[in-house]
């Protein structure tokens, strides 16, 4: 399905009914990510997994895309389809999104679930890296980011060809100017750390214990930013936890959502 959203057109899926999970996908990644969460949560509640801007079907537009400009297209699209208050799941740069749109739309949420993700802004050398890689995109095209990204989604041990098969598919799909727009958009973005303390929705905070591109110490110093976050660590999980391992996650997702203050889910 598509909707005209802040002069674009978005791509998402919407399934199920009730309380409504909105999923969040990261770089360069789009909403299959998402599809072991779409199957089991949309018996239970209503679950909405967008493209972000510029990346799977979604419509790009040139130039860096900030967090706050996703997190707009998010609030868009809640407008678009009478969809909130809301939980909000945000992996990796979809965490980035989540963070800046608990910032910008705090009444807009039920509940916030940060999955293999961080607070702090680049580095210097970060964020230079981030621009080199988008000039590099502009002269060669996604297939080095693409190249360099599809090994490390997936923990070290993990064996399954077939999964593995699955994310480079869904990498592959990403579009030049989408990547660059968030290669450039990650590169400028603030540091949440210093209002971490003010996010009043209960979090849940997830990591793959053998992350290699996100390191779980960063996910331990999210949760003890923001006032009651519940931690998970996941082991045998790389950095697409939730995809590699979609049974224990969605169950870890379930159980917090179960638990959530029956005020937070009305």
């Amino acid at each position: 399905m598509h909707v005209f959203v802040n002069g674009i057109q978005v791509a998402y899926t919407d399934e199920g009914a009730g309380r409504t999970l909105l999923l969040v996908h990261g770089f360069p990644l789009n909403r299959r990510v998402w599809a072991p969460q779409v199957e089991a949560f949309a018996p239970v509640c209503r679950v909405i997994a967008p493209d972000l801007r510029g990346l799977g079907e979604s419509e790009a537009t040139a130039g860096p895309t900030a967090m706050r400009r996703y997190a707009e297209d998010l609030h868009g699209l809640m407008l678009s389809l009478d969809a909130g208050p809301v939980i909000l799941a945000g992996h990796s740069m979809g965490g980035y999104v989540a963070l800046a749109f608990a910032r910008a739309f705090p009444q807009l949420l039920r509940g916030l679930v940060l999955v293999g993700t961080k607070a702090g802004a680049d580095t210097p050398a970060a964020a230079a890296a981030r621009r080199a890689s988008a000039e590099q995109v502009r002269a060669e095209g996604c297939e080095a980011v693409v190249e360099s990204m599809a090994g490390k989604m997936l923990s070290a041990g993990d064996t399954d060809p077939v999964m593995a098969a699955v994310v480079r598919s869904i990498l592959a799909e990403a579009r030049p100017e989408g990547v660059m727009a968030a290669l450039l958009g990650m590169a400028e973005r603030p540091d949440a750390g210093a209002w971490l303390g003010e996010i009043r929705v209960p979090t849940l905070v997830v990591a793959g214990a053998d992350d290699t591109l996100m390191a779980p110490a960063e996910s331990e110093a999210l949760a003890r930013g923001i006032p009651g976050a519940w931690l998970e660590l996941i082991p045998q999980a790389g950095h697409l936890v939730a995809y590699e391992r979609a049974d224990a996650f969605n169950e870890i997702l379930s159980n917090w959502m179960v638990n959530l203050p029956e005020e937070q889910t009305k």
